[in-house]
C-alpha cells in the first residue's frame, strides 16, 4: 500500500489531458490532410480531344484567364501572366501533357481552381503541340 500511492500519483501525473475539441479538431486535420494525399483527380486522355491542334485561345475560351489570370493569380504580378502565350507555353512540353508543369500543377496544387472543362483544354491545347 506504500508504494501504491505514489504509484497512483506518478501514473496520474503522467497522463496528459486532451479535450474533446482538440481530438475533434486533430481528427478532423488529419482527415484533411488524407484526403490531400489520396484523392486523384480523373486523368483527361487524348481521345477526349475535339481537336488535333488547338490553339492558345482555346484555353481562354475554357476559362483560363479567369481562373488563373485573376487579379492576385497568374495576372502577371506573380510568376507568370496567364494571358501571355510565350509565359504559358514556357510551362508546357508540347506534346505531352503529363510531363508538362504547367498540366502537372493543374492536376496538383492548383486542382481547387480548375475543372474538368479546363483540365481537358490545358491538357488537348498541350497534346495538340502548345500552338499560339
Amino acid at each position: 500500500m506504500r508504494y501504491l500511492l505514489p504509484l497512483l500519483g506518478f501514473y496520474i501525473l503522467s497522463c496528459s489531458y486532451v479535450s474533446s475539441t482538440d481530438k475533434e479538431r486533430e481528427i478532423a486535420t488529419n482527415a484533411i490532410l488524407f484526403s490531400a494525399l489520396t484523392t486523384s483527380t480523373p486523368t483527361v486522355t487524348s481521345t477526349e480531344c475535339n481537336v488535333s491542334a488547338p490553339t492558345f485561345s482555346t484555353l481562354s475560351t475554357a476559362g483560363f484567364n479567369t481562373s488563373c489570370g485573376r487579379s492576385g493569380c497568374h495576372d502577371g504580378t506573380t510568376r507568370y501572366n496567364a494571358t501571355n502565350y510565350a509565359q504559358v507555353k514556357a510551362l508546357t512540353n508540347p506534346g505531352n501533357a503529363s510531363t508538362s508543369s504547367l498540366y502537372i500543377q493543374v492536376k496538383g496544387s492548383m486542382a481547387i481552381y480548375s475543372n474538368a472543362t479546363l483540365d481537358r483544354a490545358i491538357y488537348c491545347w498541350i497534346q495538340g503541340g502548345s500552338n499560339p
